[in-house]
């Protein structure tokens, strides 16, 4: 479960920030005494501990508010992967809404705050939504306002390096954009298991996702490890999906048969690999799409069992 570790403000731009025993958040302008507040898209910034652990594996000391932020989030939740868009709740009544992820460091002023500053790679942007009293132990919540949220997890040793720029994920986050859906995670790794089960095993269990696609390492080649890793992390086998995928697929490509893509459930979020080129990643989640709506609402508890189409809604066969 995420918490707040630490509220912060600073009455100058650029300096380091002083721990507070509690901060209120003002709607559409920031922390009420801070510097950043004001009517813009960086009315308050944010930092979870687990950047700041990376700091201290480094050698370098932290503490609240040492690379400039006004809040640190305690807990397994992994801030800079989510989408600009997404909210969080703070506390009992304060509501954020994410507007960027890091920052340009190109003239070293973060490097000035602290060494290594890792705000510029890490650290949340948000403008607040709803204020509210915010301070330490108070609750974390990513917020759904409505249908189902959705993580996109590209596997490339290629676009993790920045030799290409990678085009499934934000393809695949277009297409969901446009069926309803909340894209709330994205990120690049390459194709190493512990990479890949580190970031399904954080989203998964963050409870931040219904479903969350991975689009590559699903072939013959060596480096093609992504349905292992799948297999390593998800407690219940969904193989019907694939099966499905790779069916509707070979109607046009053959080699599609050669794919070993897998499906899953880690608790609540259920995990489909894809393919890793752009066309063949949005063409398999639009065949998987259509059967969503029914099983996500079962993972969530929404609904019990699955009904048989067409039967008398008084009486369905539970076919789970």
């Amino acid at each position: 479960m995420a918490r707040v570790g630490a509220v912060c403000v600073s009455k100058e731009r650029k300096t380091r920030k002083t721990e507070q025993n509690s901060v209120m958040l003002i709607e559409n302008y920031g922390i009420d005494g801070d510097a950043h507040a004001g009517a813009e898209s960086r009315q308050l910034s944010i930092l979870s501990e687990m950047s700041l652990s990376k700091m201290e594996m480094e050698g370098i000391s932290t503490s609240p508010g040492c690379c400039g932020e006004n809040i640190d989030i305690a807990g397994d939740i992994e801030l800079h992967t989510l989408i600009p868009g997404v909210k969080l709740k703070l506390g009992k009544s304060a509501v954020v809404v994410i507007t960027e992820i890091g920052k340009d460091n190109s003239d070293g002023h973060a490097d000035n705050v602290i060494r290594n500053n890792i705000f510029p790679r890490e650290g949340v942007f948000a403008e607040v939504r709803t204020g509210g009293e915010v301070k330490p132990d108070d609750q974390v919540e990513i917020l759904r306002d409505t249908g189902f949220t959705a993580g996109v997890l590209t596997v490339s040793d290629s676009a993790s390096r920045g030799v290409y720029s990678d085009e499934s994920g934000p393809a695949l986050i277009e297409l969901l954009l446009g069926k309803g859906f909340l894209p709330a995670r994205y990120a690049v790794v390459p194709d190493e298991v512990p990479e890949i089960t580190e970031k399904l095993r954080s989203w998964c269990d963050d409870g931040s996702l219904d479903v969350l696609f991975t689009a590559g390492g699903t072939g013959f080649s060596e480096r093609d490890v992504t349905p292992e890793a799948t297999g390593m992390v998800c407690e219940r086998e969904v193989p019907g999906i694939p099966e499905m995928i790779r069916q509707k697929s070979a109607v046009t490509v053959e080699s599609a048969w050669l794919s070993r893509a897998r499906a899953g459930i880690r608790k609540r979020t259920l995990v489909i690999n894809l393919p890793g080129s752009r066309k063949a990643s949005v063409e398999c989640a639009g065949f998987a799409l259509p059967l969503l709506d029914h099983a996500l609402k079962i993972l969530r508890g929404d609904i019990e069992h699955c009904a048989v189409q067409g039967t008398d809604q008084t009486s369905s066969t539970n076919l789970t």
